[in-house]
């Protein structure tokens, strides 16, 4: 009967297809691999959460490669497999390449990026990597970080946490407080050019690089990142909330 099922084992292993058709599955697997390979890497690690850019590909490209003769009959077995071997092979070719090449190694590797150093905030690199300041301070105050005078560096890693460094204690000193202004409010501020009416430590809003003022002197521009905003430095929460209490 015309039309009529069959359940036919040559079709599903082999397809109508000649064989000629796998070594163009093998050539578009390779053009799909590296293309996701370059599009994960330049989303950027904050786009790949947990997973390291390979583990993306991986995970994309087998997805695919096994789906699709599961719910299409008309894609055979054998098609399937040979480009899930070929995934196999290229990642384990590009794995080897990277380890004996630096310079491939950086093309295609996520590196860590330098968020903190010693209480300042990188802000080129926070852009660079995409990272706000919320995020970051987020991620310090769940590790029970208190201020950016409490940080002698912290990493974006290429798995897309961030590692932190603590200063040693006998080390520390008053930084930009980190608290979550949506809940506890606004702290005070000062603009360039105002005069300081209290001397003492204050940290630049911006990247968070602290200086001793005089009172009667005016507010500095930040030598750092010429930031024209200044809030006062603080070695603890209880410091900080003070200076929320003022600002109201």
């Amino acid at each position: 009967m015309e039309g009529a099922y069959t359940f036919d084992l040559a079709r599903i292993l082999l397809g109508r297809l000649p064989w000629l058709y796998l070594a163009e599955i093998l050539l578009r697997t390779a053009i799909v691999y590296f293309f996701a390979l370059f599009v994960v890497r330049t989303i950027g690690k904050r786009g790949m959460g947990q997973l390291a850019p390979f583990d993306f590909v991986i995970i994309i490209a087998l997805g695919s490669a096994v789906g699709d003769p599961m719910f299409y009959p008309d894609v055979p077995l054998l098609h399937a497999l040979v480009a899930i071997t070929a995934i196999v092979l290229l990642t384990q070719g590009v794995t080897h390449v990277t380890q004996r090449s630096k310079r491939i190694q950086d093309l295609l590797s996520a590196t860590a990026a330098r968020l903190i150093c010693d209480g300042v905030m990188d802000l080129a690199a926070m852009r660079q990597e995409g990272i706000a300041r919320t995020e970051l301070f987020e991620a310090l105050r769940t590790i029970g970080i208190e201020h950016l005078g409490e940080v002698e560096r912290a990493y974006l890693e290429p798995s897309g946490k961030i590692s932190v460094f603590r200063q040693p204690q006998d080390s520390v000193c008053p930084g930009l407080p980190i608290l979550p202004e949506g809940v506890e409010g606004p702290l005070r501020s000062h603009r360039c050019g105002e005069t300081v009416l209290g001397g003492g430590t204050y940290a630049c809003w911006e990247c968070g690089h602290t200086v001793d003022l005089v009172s009667g002197e005016p507010f500095p521009a930040c030598a750092v990142c010429h930031g024209d905003q200044w809030t006062g430095a603080v070695s603890s929460v209880h410091e900080a909330l003070g200076l929320v209490a003022r600002a109201e």
